[in-house]
């Protein structure tokens, strides 16, 4: 049974620029502090006055608090081989991904870096942004190319530029990426819907590649009202998070109803670490809003097949080794099996170094098949559709 991980990582922190030392020379400094913050709630906090603001380490999440200036209980043992590397970023290191996949029994791994996409953001210059993302790109690459047999650099674009990101997502299938990280919420007024992307989509298609919508690459777009917590800033976290969430649940919408998945069928979205249970409701839902009354306020629909087909064609969905209300199980018999895919999230705080245990615990009553789909085959089924499966 050929386990795939479609969501990993490897976060080097700031040690990926010494490779480019030009361009690290032509970015700011980052602090990392002041870039979360920005990330997390920044388009929030803006819109309050400056003597009104809390500390910036109240702001940012618990769980980033610990690891920006706290050593985690029993962190050395989480990171096993990965000792001296930031609790916050975690390994960056094939040989020992490798040899700790072997322990796990995972076949195959897509690993992430979001190290240029962070970079990018605080850039105003468009093209600095799109070198700063294509050279974290091309250090992940770089990076896993010795195990290029079981490890898959995920491509990061910035969403700005069409053209770019086609050439971006050529460059690097070639360089062995199988997915790349899309916006849920739009890019410079446009979303992933609109028509511009359609060549971006024909490419994946055409690449073989799976879109993928992950957490930590947007951020969330709120009414300025809701920055007025009278201070609570758990209610501040928890409503950007909630946001998020949001963001996925409107773009898989905006595919459906937006006919992509009919101009492209055998594109395949995934979405990671955005949380898992509103996907069974949106299921649930979709239909009701293209019959009966719907059609008053919203028109006809117009493509042959039900929104909840195309999600269960076209949307998958991993669900973290760590949350128990995301039980895969129950994702199962909530949507269908095959929209159902494993993912370690290693070696991030909200991962699982021992992602295998977790779920052989939660899948001892499911079918076999089931089991095969969930770790491998749902997954490779989406790269054969596109006509490059794994094995």
């Amino acid at each position: 049974m050929p386990i795939i991980d479609v969501d990993a990582h490897f976060e080097p922190g700031e040690s990926w620029l010494e490779a480019f030392p030009d361009l690290k020379s032509r970015l700011p400094e980052s602090d990392q502090l002041e870039f979360i913050v920005e990330f997390t709630v920044g388009d929030l906090i803006r819109r309050v006055p400056t003597e009104k603001r809390p500390e910036a380490r109240d702001l940012i999440p618990p769980v980033l608090v610990e690891a920006l200036f706290e050593e985690k209980a029993g962190e050395t043992a989480r990171r096993g081989e990965f000792e001296g590397q930031p609790a916050l970023g975690g390994a960056a290191d094939g040989a020992a991904r490798i040899r700790w996949m072997d322990t796990q029994g995972i076949d195959y791994q897509s690993v992430i870096c979001l190290s240029g996409v962070e970079a990018a953001k605080v850039l105003p210059d468009a093209k600095l942004a799109q070198e700063a993302v294509g050279a974290c790109n091309d250090w992940l690459a770089d990076t896993t190319s010795p195990f290029s047999d079981r490890l898959f650099p995920v491509t990061v674009i910035t969403g700005t530029d069409m053209e770019w990101t086609v050439q971006e997502l050529t460059r690097m299938r070639a360089r062995g990426s199988r997915q790349f990280i899309i916006p849920a919420n739009p890019v410079g007024g446009v979303p992933a819907c609109h028509p511009d992307w359609d060549r971006v989509w024909s490419a994946a298609t055409d690449l073989g590649m799976i879109a993928m919508v992950h957490g930590g690459f947007d951020r969330s777009e709120f009414d300025p009202g809701w920055a007025n917590t009278g201070g609570d800033m758990v209610l501040l976290r928890r409503l950007a998070h909630s946001q998020r969430h949001q963001n996925s649940e409107v773009l898989c919408q905006a595919l459906i109803y937006g006919g992509v998945f009919e101009r492209h069928p055998k594109l395949t979205v995934l979405f990671a670490e955005v949380g898992a249970n509103w996907l069974p409701f949106i299921r649930r839902e979709i239909d009701s809003r293209v019959s009966g009354l719907s059609t008053l306020h919203c028109g006809e629909y117009e493509y042959p097949m039900l929104p909840s087909e195309y999600m269960e064609r076209n949307v998958r969905i991993t669900p973290l080794p760590t949350q128990p209300q995301e039980d895969p199980n129950a994702l199962m018999r909530e949507l269908v099996p095959e929209m159902v895919l494993f993912s370690s999230d290693f070696p991030h705080l909200e991962g699982s170094a021992e992602p295998m245990a977790y779920y052989e615990g939660l899948l001892e009553t499911a079918s076999e098949e089931a089991k095969k789909g969930f770790y491998g085959n749902n997954a490779n089924e989406a790269y054969a559709r596109m006509g490059d499966p794994i094995f």
